[in-house]
């Protein structure tokens, strides 16, 4: 999870600021103007560090914002007198943000490759609204004629045209920007953030609507871009459509890999060293008029060799990587049955559940009523249709046919976060954490879907308790072992607070003395939460669970107490494969 800067490298972010300060003092006008177009530029480049670095989204339609941005202020700007500095920025904000609203709402419902091309194709789309039309002259650009200014009763307070003001102002913004995308990462949103980077399914389970906040991000990314495109309107007072091109969306995204992405101040690194290695290269005085001349393959090589050699981009050379926690010596699992008072769980009830895929009938009808309070364990072959059943229960995939209850509720093609919120949690076939957090972190992740930090503290060392993890509570969850990890799975959904856990295959990967000690756990919990269990080892099934359901085929084949269903014979026709001697 997102980190502080350490600390030599806090003081280096403020030694840099510092020096930058110095900067129209000690250079001249075109050193102060190259600077100030890089303090805008590096605005840009951390907002897409947002995006890119925190939220895992790679966009090639971020120069679109930067270029509304832009427009913004000549838009609101009057032919032959300047317009007000602050309406101008804030203009640029709401345009690059209504910008990324109308492109988000469609681009959040893609993932991965096709979430770029969407990107990218609604970027060439603004670029194209303003070279193809005369919204804004068109392809020979736009100008403003009188940079903004604020003045107050005749006093004129700031002036965008007088460089060394707008080189603060730029600096300044450039500054808060950093603050408030800190303060954002390390809030509860920022966190949110980070474990749909890691696993965006995991986080539908547990209750966060994905798409809101990917959309939210998005929107937030844009508005910043949109305040750096209106601060780049006021450098010359032209505007071109090229700065809503892929190419610039290119740049942006080299400039944030170079500098290291998910550090958001990466993207200032990159920013700087982007530009004034194009700078040193075009100049034929400084490395020749052959380079000069050829500057492109250049400083192709440069970055394709700075990537090879810093990986984790350059600052990822000035800081390390977090420190595994050491983990306890003592690996026992700890699992305590703590007091505390039976409560009534949700009971489901499920009617003709039919989902099939194409000619396929996966789940084939499937009635049930499961209670509350007990362990409901279904068992069936390979292919039998369980975890398309809990896929069905949990809303992972939507029911071809049928209801499904939660208590009186009807829940039926609900998506994931509804019902995780309505009090159901779910564990995954293949162990579903986040590897990067830490354990306390991953618990704080399901906590906080409905609780605040400072109300989920005690939640989360009571689930940690539970799931016999308190001794492992700093470790990384990707060090722990396998059985851990499943143990880890059980302890965030208890500290959801989910009272109806579909548990899949939880005992997957563990031992024997791991596997006693789970199934002492799951009678415990039974206690106030009702669990459906779906296991392939029977000694343990037979241990934990209350009732028993026999899926062939996508269908019930037995249901009942679990001695009972043990000797019926088509059960062990069917899942045993032994038949009664005739």
């Amino acid at each position: 999870m997102f980190r502080r800067p350490p600390l030599p490298i806090a003081i280096a972010l403020c030694l840099a600021f510092v020096a930058l300060t110095c900067v129209p003092f000690v250079l001249g006008p075109y050193a102060v103007k190259f600077t100030t177009r890089v303090l805008v530029l590096a605005i840009m480049a951390t907002s897409l560090d947002l995006l890119i670095g925190i939220a895992g989204l790679v966009s090639f339609g971020h120069a679109a914002f930067f270029a509304l941005g832009a427009y913004a202020v000549y838009f609101i700007s009057p032919e032959s007198e300047s317009a007000n500095a602050l309406v101008a920025l804030v203009a640029g904000a709401a345009l690059g943000a209504v910008g990324a609203l109308v492109i988000g709402v469609f681009a959040m419902l893609t993932r991965g490759f096709y979430f770029i091309m969407v990107t990218l194709a609604a970027g060439q789309m603004v670029f194209s609204i303003f070279y193809d039309t005369n919204i804004a002259k068109g392809s020979d650009g736009a100008y403003v004629n009188v940079k903004p200014d604020l003045t107050i009763a005749g006093t004129t307070l700031l002036d965008f045209d007088s460089r060394r003001q707008f080189f603060y102002v730029c600096l300044i913004l450039l500054a808060a920007t950093y603050v408030l995308l800190l303060w954002i990462v390390r809030s509860r949103f920022g966190r949110v953030l980070q474990g749909i980077r890691i696993n965006e399914q995991r986080m539908r389970a547990i209750g966060y609507d994905t798409y809101r906040y990917r959309l939210a991000v998005f929107v937030i990314a844009g508005g910043i871009a949109g305040v750096a495109g209106a601060l780049f309107a006021s450098i010359d007072g032209y505007i071109t459509p090229e700065l809503a091109s892929w190419r610039e969306s290119g740049l942006a995204i080299m400039m944030v890999v170079l500098g290291g992405t998910g550090t958001l101040y990466g993207g200032v690194i990159g920013a700087f060293a982007y530009s004034m290695l194009e700078e040193i290269l075009k100049s034929a005085s400084s490395v020749g008029p052959f380079v000069a001349e050829h500057w492109r393959l250049w400083m192709g090589v440069a970055l394709a060799a700075a990537v090879l050699g810093a990986p984790r981009g350059l600052a990822g050379l000035f800081s390390s990587r977090a420190a595994a926690w050491p983990l306890s010596a003592n690996s026992d699992f700890l699992h305590r049955a703590l007091a505390r008072p039976p409560r009534r769980a949700h009971a489901l009830c499920v009617r003709d559940l039919v989902r099939h895929f194409g000619g396929l009938r996966a789940v084939d009808g499937v009635t049930l009523d499961l209670k509350a309070n007990l362990v409901h364990a279904i068992i069936g072959p390979n292919g039998a249709g369980k975890t398309t059943f809990i896929n069905l229960l949990s809303g992972e995939l939507k029911p071809s046919g049928g209801r499904v209850y939660l208590d009186d509720l009807d829940i039926t093609g609900w998506p994931p976060h509804r019902i995780a919120l309505s009090g159901v949690g779910r564990s995954f076939q293949r162990t579903n954490i986040f590897a990067d957090f830490g354990v306390r972190e991953n618990c704080l992740l399901a906590a906080e879907a409905r609780l605040r930090a400072a109300a989920a503290a005690d939640r989360i060392a009571h689930a940690l308790d539970v799931a016999g993890l308190a001794h492992r509570s700093g470790a990384i969850a990707g060090q722990l072992s396998s059985g851990e990890q499943r143990q880890l799975e059980i302890a965030m959904l208890i500290a959801s607070g989910a009272d109806l856990l579909l548990l899949d295959e939880p005992l997957a990967g563990m031992g024997p003395e791991e596997t006693q000690r789970v199934v002492a756990l799951l009678r415990d919990l039974a206690r106030d939460h009702t669990i459906v269990l779906i296991e392939h080892d029977m000694d343990a099934v037979f241990a934990a669970a209350d009732t028993l359901t026999v899926l062939v085929q996508g269908r019930v084949l037995a249901h009942g107490e679990p001695a009972n269903v043990r000797h019926d014979p088509a059960v062990r026709e069917a899942y045993l494969g032994e038949q009664d001697a005739a």
